[in-house]
């Protein structure tokens, strides 16, 4: 699927604290949009930090950036215990059509005590049910998407004719765990749907995602036969030299590599040729490359994307205009018109 193209490539931009958020993220999408890099990840953890604060909500640091930038994609993170069905789907869909078909959503699962706690209210634990809940919910938000068919929206002023309701359809979705009528309030989404991404390994999740993560590429497990693009996860260090690069590895706290992602030390031809191999050997089609620092994204795109690029493992320019065109995913058909 990205043999013409070469490996897929993200940056996950820090989810730490930023002394100037606006002017440094928008600075980092920009280098890396200049790049050719097919995506961004933004983070979002509903729950504050021992080391200070979080960075801005993803929703609204992605609607930031879809009118700083142009091509690259842009996923937001958000967890289903925090949300609900109907506003994610709505805030999504919007920030595709404000990005001109450039969004995705990372889906998060799993326990998180200290957001937990945020989110509790009468009747109410997000600890409870979590996985009925998550299960049910990403194939409920895509419903929404296609809750408006396309062409919907007539908006013929001479007739006074600005909806066809015919195309317009209410879910009246009532599952284990959450009930949602619709239809959404926002008409259906440039690409059709928004990308999801879901890590392979979340059975609840996965199977719904149109791109997987599989943490660190060398604890991959085969890949399930879908054709799904298949991102592994990776945090470089890298500098002028190997020496540097440990140094900076150091200061770093000196994380390993772990089931969730690899951790790189090293200098550019190393990191390039590291991903290189994984690329190669068709263990993954691409990275999503975690960054402990703002400082690290212009290293690696200084240093490290030339030798990819001279390599042939990653392309001269963007090739489409979409987040699914950049994994190479089609436009899907609504399904609830299928269903008729």
């Amino acid at each position: 699927m990205t043999a013409s193209t070469g490996m897929l490539l993200g940056y996950e931009l820090p989810d730490a604290g930023l002394a100037d958020p606006t002017r440094l993220l928008v600075a980092a999408a920009r280098r890396a949009e200049a790049a050719g890099i097919d995506h961004l990840v933004l983070g979002d953890r509903p729950a504050a930090r021992p080391a200070g604060a979080a960075a801005p909500a993803s929703v609204v640091a992605a609607s930031l950036l879809a009118v700083s930038t142009s091509r690259i994609g842009l996923v937001m993170n958000a967890a289903t215990d925090y949300h609900e069905p109907y506003n994610l789907s709505r805030m999504v869909a919007s920030l595709d059509h404000i990005s001109a078909g450039r969004a995705g959503w990372q889906v998060i699962t799993g326990p998180d005590g200290p957001a937990d706690a945020n989110h509790r209210r009468e009747g109410v634990d997000p600890a409870a049910g979590r996985e009925a809940r998550a299960r049910e919910f990403v194939p409920l938000v895509q419903d929404l998407w296609d809750t408006w068919e396309d062409g919907a929206f007539v908006h013929d002023k001479a007739t006074g004719r600005f909806i066809d309701s015919a195309r317009i359809h209410s879910l009246n979705h009532e599952g284990p765990a959450l009930q949602v009528r619709g239809p959404l309030n926002v008409i259906r989404p440039p690409q059709g749907r928004p990308v999801v991404l879901a890590p392979a390994a979340d059975p609840l999740i996965s199977p719904a995602a149109d791109v997987l993560t599989v943490g660190n590429p060398d604890f991959a497990a085969a890949a399930d036969g879908s054709g799904r693009p298949r991102l592994g996860i990776v945090t470089p260090f890298t500098a002028g030299s190997e020496a540097l690069a440990r140094e900076l590895h150091a200061r770093a706290g000196a994380p390993r590599s772990g089931a969730d992602r690899a951790v790189l030390v090293g200098d550019a031809g190393q990191i390039a040729q590291r991903l290189g191999s994984w690329f190669d050997q068709g263990v993954v089609d691409g990275f999503t490359l975690r960054f402990p620092l703002p400082d690290s994204i212009e290293a690696f795109t200084d240093t490290v994307l030339p030798r990819l690029r001279a390599a042939g493992r990653f392309k001269a320019a963007y090739t489409a205009t979409t987040l699914r065109g950049h994994f190479g995913l089609s436009r899907p058909a609504n399904r609830i018109a299928e269903r008729g």
